[in-house]
């Protein structure tokens, strides 16, 4: 057996699978990760069935120096040193994802994006279940699905989202889906990738590994999703504004255009593996909102409030406020990611809409972008700030509808208590079950 170094556990559920999975095959696992136990709790509460190390609050270099096996958590950088490190030293780098596509037998069904992807690869389970398809839901999109994989067997299609991350660090030979979707190309994570064209190239690597016996999904109305598709080896499906889908999707329960781009790609995708034209209809119609993504919280006094937390680049916040017809206070927060954003400010000018500030200032990045259209901003838009003590429901003259983007990466909302990262959507639905008691 061999020593395994996993490298990142953190809180998504991947570095658990991947800990879990060595250890219940008889490998000896050492477990690291920079943050401290506490902050860990849960997960590690998960793992405590089974005879693993830790090594918290820091990476020892020594320990990958050890390492026969390193499988690292998408979330560490392709070129860190400590990888580079064990590399050189003789270990398999190794990820959750890559080992994942290497146990399952049957179709693989990867959809990446910018914006859409885990709506899209919800939708196309849907179909397929209500095909009588057996479909297994997995990565990025937070169910990992490696301990289950070996089990699966050849007639179930696994529907895996997959992050611009998770993209860079997989082998060539592990990639190779019988459907690859690509929703739309716009930028995202330049705190991670160095400029927009290292960007694209990982989410190329989805569409460049589909094989000609594959189908690949491109959106359109998406100028990289279009240059993917004079590339592709595989024949080419569209969707898009303007493209009739290939079943009919009038009775969609989420809102907005882009939705029902999301669903006509899923549809592409599910039919090319087994799915019926009535169990896309049925699937589509019966499709509930993923957590966080513009999902309804309550009604209260003709105020919609929506959860689209997950919303975390301009482009899908423009989208998801584009989707209602009634006025609409933005809440719009958390940590610069090097977007631009004039994609929102321009959204933002259209005099239906009326923006409520958090804390009564935006970053300083949408500031500049707010200058750039300083004139037109203040004829067509009125600017309020909007507390979340009961001041939503007081500016009755702005607003029918809230959709709360709490969080350009995540804000962290405290409600009387220690909210995690990332826990904006959960925190803003408590806010207003309180306002609403």
């Amino acid at each position: 057996m061999s020593r395994v170094l996993v490298m990142g556990l953190g809180r998504f559920g991947g570095g658990a699978a991947t800990a879990r999975w060595f250890a219940l095959q008889g490998h000896e696992v050492l477990v690291t990760d920079v943050a401290e136990q506490s902050k860990l709790a849960a997960t590690l509460e998960s793992l405590a069935d089974l005879p693993l190390r830790y090594k918290l609050g820091e990476h020892d270099p020594a320990d990958f120096d050890r390492a026969e096996i390193v499988a690292v958590n998408p979330a560490i950088p392709f070129d860190h040193p400590l990888v580079a490190r064990a590399r050189a030293a003789g270990a398999r780098i190794l990820t959750e994802i890559g080992m994942t596509l290497r146990l399952l037998e049957g179709p693989v069904v990867g959809v990446t994006g910018t914006n859409g992807k885990s709506t899209t690869c919800a939708m196309a389970a849907a179909m397929l279940e209500a095909s009588g398809v057996p479909v297994a839901l997995g990565g990025n999109i937070g169910r990992p699905l490696l301990n289950r994989a070996a089990g699966l067997g050849a007639g179930t299609v696994a529907v895996l989202e997959l992050s611009s991350f998770q993209l860079q660090w997989l082998e060539h030979e592990d990639l190779v889906p019988a459907v690859g979707v690509v929703t739309n190309v716009s930028g995202d994570h330049f705190d991670r990738h160095p400029d927009f064209d290292h960007y694209v190239a990982a989410k190329r690597r989805l569409a460049d590994a589909v094989p000609p016996d594959g189908l690949l999904v491109l959106c359109a109305d998406d100028p990289i999703c279009v240059k993917f598709g004079r590339g592709a080896r595989a024949p080419v499906a569209w969707s898009g504004a303007g493209i009739e889908p290939p079943v009919a999707l009038d009775e969609l329960s989420v809102p907005g255009p882009h939705n029902r781009a999301n669903a006509s790609a899923a549809a592409l995708a599910a039919l090319a593996v087994g799915a019926t034209p009535e169990g896309c209809r049925a699937g589509a119609q019966g499709y509930r909102p993923l957590p966080h993504r513009l999902e309804p919280v309550t009604e209260r006094d003709g105020v919609l409030m929506v959860n689209d937390s997950v919303c975390t680049t301009p482009v899908a916040a423009a989208a998801a406020v584009r989707s209602y017809e009634r006025p609409v206070i933005l809440l719009v927060g958390g940590r610069d990611k090097g977007l631009d954003w004039a994609p929102l400010v321009e959204m933002l000018s259209d005099d239906r809409r009326s923006p409520g500030e958090r804390a009564g200032r935006f970053h300083e990045s949408m500031a500049q972008a707010l200058l750039d259209q300083a004139l037109a901003l203040r004829e067509r838009c009125e600017f309020e700030a909007v507390g979340l003590s009961g001041g939503v429901f007081q500016n009755r003259r702005l607003t029918e509808c809230v959709v709360s983007k709490l969080g350009a990466a995540g804000i962290d909302v405290r409600l009387h208590r220690e909210v995690p990262a990332n826990d904006g959507g959960l925190s803003f639905g408590q806010i207003i079950e309180a306002m609403s008691n």
